[in-house]
């Protein structure tokens, strides 16, 4: 009994010892490094994307694989702390504790890193969504160029609807052209789908943290009490479908022809993404 007073003690005098506590800082000064590093890598990539697509003459492929590329480097990032923790960071700490006492602190990198991904995810969806936008607007300057009334020869201008036969009226003589969209623009549709998850961004971020709140509550025995767990379930599900019916609907505002087809695209969504990650729960509903 005694020696097992000991052994406790002695534990927490050697959590305590300087010389792991300066281990313990130079850590955490490590991760606050790596994270500053992503950081800026975010504002950089950005620029750089944006500048590679001016300079392509909005060539879409390179401009794809130059964000490929950076994606990859942002992604090591997190593998950088799992490398670090394991070949330099726990040996070291392991000559002044035992190794349940470096549970906390290899956390603090997993934490890190795993925050990495959804990052990227956020940062992507605002990236493509720029890329797209001033492709999209890109795209309208370059039809109006040469787009003329058929009669009085003045300049019409297509707003938007770019991808399908449309009329469009002359402001000066009335008279009603159809605008007929050219194979290359009908083969850059997909880009309404970055735009329109763009602009639910502020929904996007409100259904990732149902979904983290839902995951975050421990796995229940069925005699335990699950009124939270349901609760944090029915709110995931309103912020899901948030984020659905924002999204098809700003890609409706872009295509017209979806406009009817909300509410099923939206059930299809929630289906995938919702209802069948709902029946595994300990819900059973």
């Amino acid at each position: 009994m005694f020696g097992l007073f000991n052994k406790k003690e002695n534990m927490k005098e050697e959590k305590n010892n300087p010389e792991y506590l300066v281990l313990v800082d130079k850590w955490d000064a490590f991760l606050k490094k790596i994270d500053s590093r992503f950081n800026e890598s975010l504002v950089h990539a950005e620029e750089a994307i944006m500048d590679n697509l001016v300079e392509s003459d909005y060539d879409m492929l390179p401009t794809e694989r130059a964000w490929g590329g950076i994606k990859s480097q942002l992604q090591d990032l997190s593998k950088k702390i799992e490398k670090t923790f394991k070949k330099n960071v726990k040996p070291q700490m392991l000559a002044y504790v035992e190794r349940g006492d470096i549970i906390d602190q290899d956390q603090k990198g997993t934490l890190l890193g795993d925050s990495f991904y959804t990052r990227i995810e956020r940062f992507e969806i605002i990236l493509e969504g720029k890329i797209a936008q001033k492709f999209y607007n890109h795209a309208i300057q370059f039809l109006n160029e040469d787009f003329q009334c058929s009669q009085c020869s003045a300049k019409l201008e297509v707003k938007k609807d770019i991808f399908r036969s449309h009329y469009v009226s002359c402001d000066y003589c009335n008279t009603v052209n159809t605008f007929t969209p050219n194979d290359k623009i009908a083969e850059i549709r997909w880009v309404i789908e970055n735009i329109a998850k763009y602009k639910a961004l502020g929904e996007w971020d409100q259904k990732i943290k149902a979904h983290k709140a839902c995951k975050n509550i421990p796995s229940l025995s069925e005699k335990e009490d699950k009124t939270d767990l349901k609760i944090a379930y029915d709110y995931w599900e309103v912020k899901e479908k948030d984020f659905w019916t924002k999204y098809f609907t700003e890609r409706a505002a872009f295509l017209p022809e979806y406009e009817e087809s909300i509410e099923h695209d939206v059930d299809v969504k929630m289906k995938l993404f919702f209802y069948d990650d709902r029946e595994r729960s300990d819900l059973n509903y």
